[in-house]
């Protein structure tokens, strides 16, 4: 079922109702064996959550909960992304998403303090909620499964505090502006080392069928320029109000855009910085004025940088590969790039 016709219908009571019915009776013990951690869980003690645990739907932006106040839930994601953000005195972390299959909430519940973090729905999302009477019971009856989230919540709290240690050593409010913290491939040009040769350009097209995804023209950060090339956001708001669902992400999290895009454009508006083109071209149509005739008809097709995925899992991105002077780069984590070669 298309996501635009399935939003539509979630505003019905009763078609909620339905849904809500049918997953406790056939997806529940499906969706909780299907996360590893849960793989021990017994059939009577799905069979107790059947009844108790409650399917939510929450718009784009709408907070799930909040930092700092108490923890009464447990949450497993469903469908969609989910945002987990800090707040600190210079402004927001982002400290990375949850999506279908994931879980978040652990951490309050496991050592009784409040929220970390705030966690909230990045696209149209569907989550299930464990009240925290029933996860406790789990833990106690399932001690393979409180070991796991018990690692689970170390792992996630030593990545926060990475993350947190990170935020003092470059200008946050520089990146929150211009929007850097939500890269996880920055594509730069060391300016001090670049000829204007347009190498990186050319191979660009010659990598996609002659559209190349790559602009030299952006923001400059010292003597880097921040290329006009999708930055595959950790919070990508491209992937939002597509009717088809043909920007999606890949299971390593780049954004790909699929052969079925109809060319509404609405991913490149909705992409905050540029960094995706509607590319025109002409096919071949029926012509309605002249049956058993073909006529030429334009079409466009959004493009973004997909890093060369198609060439390979260890292939490194074409642009990077041509430049004989070492001055296209791929970053994964700008502020951690920037703060070691700054000196901030």
């Amino acid at each position: 079922m298309l996501r635009p016709v399935l939003q539509i219908l979630l505003r019905s009571k009763g078609f909620r109702s339905y849904l809500d019915a049918s997953y406790r009776a056939r997806a529940l013990e499906t969706h909780l064996r299907s996360i590893p951690v849960f793989a021990g869980v017994s059939d009577d003690f799905i069979e107790h959550l059947r009844s108790r645990v409650d399917l939510l739907y929450l718009a784009p932006g709408e907070i799930i909960c909040r930092q700092g106040e108490p923890a009464d839930s447990f949450f497993l994601v469903r469908l969609g992304f989910v945002k987990v953000a800090q707040q600190f005195a210079g402004g927001e972390v982002v400290l990375g998403y949850q999506g279908r299959g994931s879980f978040f909430g652990e951490i309050a519940l496991l050592t009784g303090e409040p929220r970390t973090a705030t966690c909230s729905a990045v696209d149209h999302v569907e989550v299930v909620r464990i009240g925290a009477e029933d996860f406790r019971l789990m833990l106690e009856r399932f001690p393979a499964i409180a070991a796991g989230l018990e690692a689970e919540a170390a792992r996630r709290r030593e990545r926060d505090r990475a993350q947190r240690a990170l935020a003092s050593a470059v200008d946050v409010e520089e990146f929150l502006t211009q929007g850097l913290m939500q890269a996880q491939s920055l594509l730069l040009l060391d300016l001090d080392r670049c000829t204007r040769c347009d190498l990186c350009v050319q191979a660009c097209a010659s990598a996609h069928d002659g559209v190349t995804r790559l602009v030299r023209e952006g923001l400059r950060y010292d003597k880097y320029l921040v290329a006009t090339s999708c930055r595959q956001c950790r919070d990508p708001l491209c992937m939002v109000g597509c009717p088809v669902g043909s920007i999606r992400r890949r299971e390593s999290l780049e954004i790909q855009i699929e052969d079925w895009c109809i060319g509404c454009g609405v991913c490149a508006e909705n992409c905050p910085y540029g960094n995706i083109n509607m590319h025109t071209f002409e096919v071949a149509v029926d012509d309605r004025e002249a049956p058993g005739r073909k006529k030429a008809a334009v079409r466009q097709k959004a493009t973004a940088c997909d890093l060369c995925k198609n060439l390979g899992p260890d292939q490194e991105p074409s642009c990077v590969v041509a430049c004989p002077h070492g001055a296209a780069i791929r970053v994964a984590n700008p502020r951690d790039f920037f703060a070691q070669r700054l000196g901030r």
